[in-house]
């Protein structure tokens, strides 16, 4: 039985400039990471307390690959997923302030890239 460590990323989008001042920590995903085997289901979420962000990205970084992929994400109450991810992953919630990321099904694909 192999496992697969999938990694997710998290990227808030913001339109405002300079850094947030509070030292308090704003952004949560539950949970932190995931140990899956093939063919699993999983959902991550992530909360935040941030009034002026309203998107949340979703990206996967491959093993051995520094670069990131975006797998989707949800602007206000509008989910999207990119294209080559249809079908293995959905996004729902509010990008205002809780999201989630839905792995329907892991298959080599999200494993290798």
């Amino acid at each position: 039985m192999k496992l697969h460590h999938l990694t997710v990323c998290i990227v808030t989008l913001c339109w405002i400039e300079g850094v947030y001042p509070s030292k308090e920590k704003l952004v949560f995903q539950s949970p932190p990471d995931l140990l899956l085997q093939l063919h699993d289901a999983a959902k991550l979420t992530l909360t935040h307390k941030i009034q002026s962000y309203d998107t949340i990205l979703w990206y996967q970084r491959s093993p051995g690959d520094s670069s990131l992929k975006l797998i989707g994400y949800m602007s206000y109450k509008n989910p999207n997923i990119e294209g080559g991810f249809v079908g293995r992953f959905e996004v729902s919630g509010d990008g205002e302030n809780t999201a989630h990321l839905h792995i329907l099904n892991l298959t080599g694909a999200e494993y290798n890239g």
